[in-house]
């Protein structure tokens, strides 16, 4: 039998380190993988989200007989053109007249970061309930010019972020 002199420590101790880097490698691989889905994830249901949301507001203001009210953060109401973007909570779309009896609707912000499309009682008010379009919401913003409105939406999801602008024909306001 042959006498190794400490080639076996020396091999114990390369072999450790190539299992170590290999293992790190795979660890560090798996972790950007992972966190590069789920960013890939977040902007996808953003964007999804977004276009969804974009309809459902576009349906609401376009198939309306005008818009009764756009309400800012502030509780102001937004009158006539505006040279700006301006951050709002509710726009109030008028859906009664003398043919047909159906109620108004409002897109509403919600400080949960959601947007709810309601229908509105005969005071003018939201009725209890409505139906959830859209979540992730930083704010929504409008601005009026010449019969048309351009509607801002920011989204938010973790780190990821998503803007999207539409405009929809006004028939009054």
């Amino acid at each position: 039998m042959k006498s190794r002199k400490g080639y076996l420590l020396l091999e114990s101790i390369i072999s450790l380190f190539i299992i170590v880097t290999i293992s790190l490698s795979l660890y560090s691989f798996l972790f950007f993988s992972n966190k590069y889905k789920k960013t890939i994830e977040d902007n996808v249901q953003l964007y999804e989200q977004g276009e969804e949301m974009c309809y459902q507001i576009n349906k609401v203001i376009e198939n309306s007989n005008g818009i009764i009210s756009i309400g800012d953060l502030n509780g102001n109401t937004i009158k006539g053109d505006t040279s700006s973007y301006i951050k709002i909570n509710s726009i109030k779309c008028e859906y009664k007249n003398q043919y047909r009896n159906v109620k108004d609707k409002e897109v509403s912000y919600k400080s949960n970061k959601k947007l709810f499309i309601n229908t509105l009682n005969s005071s003018g008010n939201s009725e209890p309930g409505g139906y959830e379009i859209g979540d992730y919401v930083d704010y929504i913003s409008v601005m009026i010019e010449n019969n048309k409105i351009s509607v801002k939406l920011n989204l938010s999801k973790n780190d990821e972020k998503y803007e999207t602008t539409f405009k929809s024909y006004i028939k009054k306001f």
